[in-house]
Parts: structure tokens; C-alpha cells; sequence
């Protein structure tokens, strides 16, 4: 009997997910979605689940960011899903069963992955209605991870009510995303960039906010940065060359501009101030950049023109390959970020091997929290000497011959007398 229920138990545990099948042709296709039900678009439906059924068992193995949860949002949602795995079907439910007379879109996101981990590279939205009509209505945009000035892939989209009910929605690896179907009304828009994928918004993680009415008249631009209550601290001071200082803050500044020159203090050993002449954002500096090479080409087409040479032609570009595919260009924020990194101008080079102190005051984040802070930081060594050149000649050792042991000295021959 022991035996009996050990066997029955070791055929419990192997039902309890899926293994790959031993030996067969080698698989290298990913599972491919058969049908969604209920179908897209359908009214006064009321499911108790919504079902995903593939052509293959769909591996159920995942851990953390891979649980099967995670490739499904409910919008509206009532809290974390319910999800049953049927080897090649999955259910999917709210946490609290379908409402009445309430339009859902279920998510299904890319990702998932068979037996032998072929990955899904696509997913699926369905959109139906327990009651009889789907609002028209969507909110659609792009979120930004502003600081890096490019599309937020994969981060999570909100809009919330005022009676706190929520409506989510995933960006795409270009940032954009679509909310909806929505009723008319207010909703908080906030896109996070959910590092730990736990769909909340956590200390450390940057976001973006912003109220509208729908229905809404233009596509959003939610641009996601971190947004705490600290004020910024600079954290480090390098020389980027002899009349120039690299000043690195701990969290953005204010949209409002950098400090100006006379919030910073530059100061030596001997505490005597070295005059700061400009403060200079990245952007700042790239257009200054441009401008000292443009007034360079200006330059070299005067003289050629005044010396009568003829202009040079422009090489057009080469067509793209036959059958090449045209580059993707990503979207780019329309509001330039703040910035992180200042380039200080100073009056004199800075003497080498020295320490100095950087303070500034009133420095204002973005969120609008002032402070001063200062850092000491020491200017680099002096180049060592240059190496002598062991390929130059030095001058012949003389040879010198060595005088047998008791040999009398050697002595000059005597000077013959001059004839007459």
C-alpha cells in the first residue's frame, strides 16, 4: 500500500507541469495563438474566463518576471489577475470576475515560451463588452525615458479615475501605447518604467503624470524621470581639460535652467577664488561645438572663393541596397531634458597635482527642491618625464691596454733634437 501511494504521488508531481518530449525532430518555432475567446469586438458577453489557445503546451515554468501573470493585463483592472494554465490553454479572469455593462481589453504580451523556449516574439489584445456598446474612445501617446532622451520600451501605462478605477496598458519597443476603450470623463495618465515588473509605481523608479479629459484632442508625450522630493548634490568634479570643469549631479535639475556662474564658488589650498566665466548644459555645449566647425568651413570657402578655386561637389549618397531595409528612426522627446552634467568655464588652468574645492548654492532639482553642496576633487598628476632614447650612439668606450706585472711605466719616447 506504502508503495502504491508513493508511485501515486511521484505521477502527481510529474502532472504538475510540462516537460519537453524526449527524442523527435528538433522544434525552433515558437507557439502560435489559434483563438481568442469571446471573440474581439463582442457585446453582452459574459464569459467566465477569457481563453488564449495555442497549438502547442506553453511552458508554465517561469519564476518572477517570467510567471505566466506577468503576459497579461486585464484593463480595467481590480487587482492582480487569475490565470490557469490548461498545457496548451490559458484562462484568463479579474481578480473579482467580469463586471456588468463594462468594455475590457485583455493583453496578451509577447514573451511566452513552448517546452523548448522558443519565444513568442508578437502578442494579442482582445476587446469586448459585458454590456451592450464599446466606448469609442482611447487615449494613445508615447512615453519617453526622458533623461536618455528615447522611447520607454515596455513601460507601464495608467489612467485612473477619480473613483480609483484603473486602466492599463503596456509601450511598445518604440514607446508607444493605447489605453481604452474609455468612457468619457477625467483619468490621471502616468507611464512607469517598472523595473522590477510589479506593476506599481516604487520608490527609485522613474514616471510621469498628467491629468486630461477624454475625449482627448492629441496624442500624449509622457516624458518619465525620476521625480522624488530630493534636492540635487553634486557628486563628482573632473577636468574635462586645462580651462574646463565636469560637474555630475545626483538627479536632474529644474526645467527652469542651470545655476548661473555666480552660484558657483571655485577655490583653491590658499582659499582664493578662481572666477567661473560660464556655465554650459550639454546641449550648450554640442551647438557651441557646431558653431567653432561651421565658422571653419565658412572660413575655408572665403579663402577659396577670394583665391578663385572652384567650390567642391557634393557627393551624393549611395541608394540603399535593393531590397535593404529603410533604418528605423526612433521618436525623440519635443522637450529637451534637463540636465545631469554642467560644463564649468574658468578664468586660468587649474596648477597640477592640486587639490580644490567646488561649491554651489541654492542648486534647485526638478522637483523644485533647493540646496548647496560642495565636493573636493584633485587635479590629475604631471605627465611623467620622457624615457631616454636608447637608439642613439653613444660615443665609443676607449680600449685600454693592460701592462704586464712588473713592466717599468710607460714613458713618452725621448724628443729627437732638431737639425741644423
Amino acid at each position: 500500500m506504502r508503495i502504491g501511494l508513493i508511485a501515486l504521488l511521484a505521477l502527481a508531481a510529474g502532472c504538475a507541469s510540462a516537460s519537453p518530449p524526449p527524442g523527435g525532430p528538433e522544434d525552433h518555432a515558437p507557439p502560435r495563438l489559434l483563438k481568442v475567446t469571446p471573440d474581439t469586438n463582442a457585446v453582452n458577453v459574459h464569459p467566465k474566463a477569457v481563453t488564449f489557445q495555442f497549438d502547442e503546451t506553453i511552458n508554465d515554468r517561469g519564476s518572477g518576471p517570467l510567471e505566466l501573470d506577468n503576459y497579461f493585463l486585464v484593463s480595467p483592472s481590480d487587482g492582480a489577475p487569475r490565470i490557469n494554465w490548461h498545457r496548451s490553454r490559458i484562462d484568463v479572469q479579474p481578480r473579482h470576475d467580469f463586471r456588468p455593462n463594462t468594455a475590457y481589453t485583455i493583453t496578451l504580451l509577447p514573451g511566452l515560451t513552448d517546452l523548448r523556449n522558443n519565444v513568442m516574439k508578437s502578442g494579442a489584445t482582445v476587446i469586448f463588452s459585458t454590456g451592450p456598446e464599446i466606448p469609442p474612445h482611447r487615449i494613445t501617446g508615447i512615453a519617453f525615458d526622458w533623461q536618455a532622451e528615447r522611447p520607454a520600451q515596455r513601460a507601464l501605462v495608467q489612467a485612473i479615475t477619480p473613483d480609483s478605477q484603473i486602466y492599463l496598458a503596456q509601450s511598445d519597443s518604440v514607446g508607444r501605447f493605447t489605453l481604452g476603450p474609455l468612457p468619457v470623463g477625467s483619468y490621471l495618465v502616468r507611464a512607469i518604467i517598472d523595473q522590477n515588473g510589479n506593476r506599481a509605481l516604487d520608490r527609485n523608479e522613474a514616471f510621469d503624470t498628467v491629468r486630461v479629459t477624454v475625449p482627448l484632442k492629441a496624442p500624449l508625450e509622457l516624458l518619465t524621470a525620476l521625480r522624488d522630493t530630493l534636492p540635487p548634490r553634486i557628486i563628482t568634479v573632473t577636468v574635462a581639460d586645462s580651462v574646463t570643469l565636469r560637474v555630475t549631479f545626483d538627479r536632474m535639475l529644474s526645467t527652469e535652467g542651470p545655476p548661473p556662474a555666480s552660484a558657483f564658488r571655485l577655490a583653491g589650498a590658499d582659499s582664493a577664488a578662481i572666477p567661473i566665466l560660464a556655465v554650459l548644459t550639454p546641449r550648450d555645449e554640442v551647438a557651441k561645438t557646431k558653431a567653432a566647425q561651421q565658422a571653419v568651413t565658412d572660413s575655408v570657402r572665403r579663402a577659396d572663393s577670394l583665391a578663385g578655386k572652384p567650390a567642391p561637389a557634393l557627393t551624393p549618397a549611395p541608394p540603399p541596397a535593393r531590397g535593404a531595409r529603410a533604418p528605423i528612426v526612433l521618436p525623440t522627446p519635443t522637450i529637451p531634458p534637463p540636465p545631469v552634467s554642467l560644463a564649468l568655464k574658468i578664468a586660468k588652468p587649474l596648477a597640477l597635482n592640486t587639490l580644490y574645492r567646488l561649491r554651489v548654492t541654492d542648486a534647485k532639482a526638478l522637483s523644485g527642491r533647493v540646496q548647496s553642496s560642495e565636493r573636493s576633487f584633485t587635479t590629475p598628476k604631471p605627465p611623467p618625464p620622457p624615457a631616454a632614447d636608447s637608439t642613439k650612439k653613444r660615443p665609443p668606450t676607449p680600449v685600454v691596454t693592460p701592462v704586464p706585472a712588473g713592466a717599468p711605466p710607460a714613458t713618452a719616447p725621448p724628443s729627437r733634437p732638431p737639425r741644423r
